[in-house]
């Protein structure tokens, strides 16, 4: 592809955007559309979006208000009418002389009257039909960024090759991918810009699937996994010994990482299921099963907090047993963790459960074969790597507290088997959750002051550690201190966050733990793992600060005993939008419904942690509204590497065969 000449000045500005060559440049797209149309000010309604043409006939006048504020007026006419127009915070329109050319777009306030959102010199021709909106810098105009777009298209006219195989641009009747470019850069009417996205979108979904399958082939192909043999009588006697019944899905569950560990073929398989559901005892009946096959299987927990409570209830599991388990994380004294490393290379360690520890240099594992990590998205995949390596085809389980719909995660986890929890032991309980449209604790003062008289804990979660230039929002050191005084002599106030030491927080937890005191606030460190029976309220200052699926298991730990939940997002946050995400949280404690929300909202890369796999992302395609795309490009996608020799297949073949080489870039 030919590169277009930028200046040094313009190569930088691009660069700031992510944007290295050509095809980069190419392939960044709008955010959003204008579609603005010219209606004649006889026919205006208020509140709607007008354009109007005209010269200036009024020198601008402006009013301050504040340090950073101000109001400016000025009139503007042609042939037909003479506009007042308002424009907010723009103190350069001062510089407008009397006679000056301007087009404003704006809001009509009746009256002749515009509040001005856009204006320029350009005559009103020029922005009329549909603009794309790009996410651009300050260093980066957008009519220099649109016009640089159109010298790349225009240099690169029969240069710009197609990925699609040709049978399924006719199946679709979708057009070549030069003139798809050009529609959704350069969009005539809204018709042919829709058929320009859906073959982008399209090819976005199609090069994922063909990446997750080719892996997926790789593999099973490349690394087979070894069959294990083991008594399936004693695991039915494990979950017979359990304080509690197992529901119908985790049994299901068991049964196919159990199938997995007795085929020849290495398990990579999802187990995904809402805050609460019993993904865990799952997970350590998959470890007894190792056991009984004679070998070793770890667990890879994001947090010490959430790594020692899953040591803890391993060891009660398993009480009777003879399983040796192991806690291993980085603040072990030396003498520890040589005792530890030693014990597990030598093979006297059956399951070992661990933070980013595990995947360290020095820790080697006798006979590692399964590898199972807990709240897989938190961990890059290089990390993951990193410990897949110290077994020898080790198989895998990946789990996951943030479910979406089978269908959606079979697409979306090409290359794993999915298996998903929809039940869950204690739902009967119930988390009220309340949505405060204020920032201040006085506001829920007396609800709480009543729930905690009764026996109950509370967490306060906040956002930031210590106070920052953003001094609206509330840290967990200054809440501390106002509980603490507030409080004191009624309830006892802690504090925890992730700046302490490790005996700190241990200290923290346990006395949390064990009712020693009443309210606890910290950070989004309690997020996963913390498991108190008589911690019941939870307080989120800054609520709209959090994504959806983080605010529902932050509230997953509340509830955990015999008690209900009551739950009280804060927030000063006026904007419709936030409180539109807050109420869905509000209405909701179904995990798969919230997590389908976020999804559509936010897209997989930051929900599903895939985006650092090096895999294609989806700037276009959206999961959840182009759900029937994304499945019927993952069918194409499978025949297509049925036959990857066919000639027509060639660019995808070479595709597959590059995924790990680097981008080009710009040559200076």
């Amino acid at each position: 592809m030919k590169e277009i000449k930028l200046t040094p000045k313009r190569r930088e500005a691009l660069r700031q955007l992510g944007i290295n060559n050509t095809a980069e440049l190419i392939s960044y797209f709008p955010y959003r559309y204008e579609n603005l149309q010219f209606t004649d000010y006889r026919d205006w309604e208020v509140n709607s979006r007008v354009i109007v043409e005209g010269k200036v006939f009024s020198r601008p006048k402006m009013v301050r208000f504040g340090s950073r504020k101000s109001v400016l007026h000025f009139e503007l006419g042609n042939d037909q009418d003479t506009f007042r127009i308002t424009v907010f915070n723009q103190p350069w329109y001062r510089s407008l002389q009397i006679g000056d050319h301007l087009t404003v777009v704006g809001k009509y306030e009746g009256s002749n009257r515009i509040v001005a959102s856009q204006t320029t010199k350009d005559d009103m021709q020029e922005l009329l039909g549909i603009t794309p909106v790009y996410s651009l810098k300050d260093k980066m105009k957008p009519k220099t960024f649109r016009q640089l777009m159109q010298n790349a298209l225009e240099l690169n006219r029969g240069e710009v090759g197609e990925f699609l195989p040709e049978s399924i641009r006719d199946k679709y009747g979708f057009a070549d991918r030069y003139n798809s470019l050009w529609r959704v850069h350069f969009p005539q009417d809204e018709k042919s810009l829709q058929k320009g996205i859906d073959v982008l979108k399209y090819e976005e979904f199609f090069r994922f699937h063909c990446a997750m399958l080719y892996r997926r082939k790789e593999i099973h192909q490349l690394s087979p996994g070894y069959r294990k043999v083991f008594d399936s009588r004693k695991i039915r006697e494990l979950a017979d010994d359990l304080p509690f019944t197992l529901t119908y899905d985790q049994k299901r569950a068991v049964n196919d990482i159990i199938r997995d560990l007795k085929s020849e073929t290495r398990m990579g398989r999802l187990l995904q299921g809402d805050v609460g559901c019993g993904k865990t005892v799952v997970a350590f009946m998959a470890m007894y099963a190792v056991y009984l096959a004679g070998a070793q299987s770890c667990m890879m927990a994001p947090t010490e907090i959430l790594a020692k409570q899953h040591y803890r209830n391993a060891l009660k599991m398993f009480e009777g047993y003879d399983v040796n388990i192991a806690l291993l994380y980085s603040g072990l004294s030396a003498a520890e963790r040589r005792e530890v490393l030693e014990k597990i290379a030598l093979g006297e360690t059956d399951i070992v459960i661990g933070t980013h520890a595990l995947f360290q240099n020095d820790v080697e594992f006798s006979n590692l074969q399964l590898i199972i990590t807990d709240e897989q998205h938190r961990f890059g995949v290089r990390q993951r790597q990193l410990l897949q390596d110290k077994g020898i085809q080790a198989d895998v389980l990946l789990m996951s507290a943030t479910p979406i719909p089978r269908t959606l995660a079979t697409s979306l986890y090409g290359d794993l088997d999915v298996t998903t929890i929809t039940q869950t032991p204690n739902a009967s309980k119930k988390i009220t959750t309340t949505l405060i449209k204020k920032n201040s604790f006085m506001a829920v003062v007396k609800d709480i002051e009543k729930l905690l008289d009764e026996g109950n804990q509370m967490y306060v979660v906040c956002a930031a550690i210590e106070s920052a230039s953003d001094i609206t929002v509330r840290n967990v050191n200054d809440v501390y201190k106002n509980l603490s005084a507030y409080f004191d002599g009624r309830y006892k106030v802690s504090l925890l966050h992730g700046q302490m030491s490790e005996e700190e927080r241990d200290r923290v937890q346990e006395a949390f733990r064990n009712h020693q005191t009443d309210i606890l606030v910290a950070t989004t460190v309690i997020e996963v793992g913390v498991d108190v029976k008589d911690a019941n309220i939870m307080v989120i200052y800054d609520a709209n600060r959090f994504g959806l699926s983080q605010l529902h298991q932050l509230r997953g730990r509340i509830a955990r005993g015999q008690r209900e939940g009551y739950c009280y997002l804060l927030t000063d946050s006026t904007d419709a939008e936030a409180l539109k995400r807050l109420q869905v949280i509000v209405e909701n404690t179904d995990g798969f419904k919230i997590s389908y929300y976020d999804l559509k909202l936010r897209g997989p890369g930051d929900i599903l942690g895939y985006r650092q796999s090096g895999l294609p992302a989806f700037n276009l395609g959206n999961v959840v509204d182009d759900a029937a795309l994304l499945n019927s490009s993952r069918e194409d996608a499978r025949e297509v590497l049925e036959h990857l020799d066919d000639p027509e297949n060639i660019e995808v073949k070479k595709y597959l065969e590059s995924l790990n080489r680097d981008s080009g870039h710009y040559a200076d």
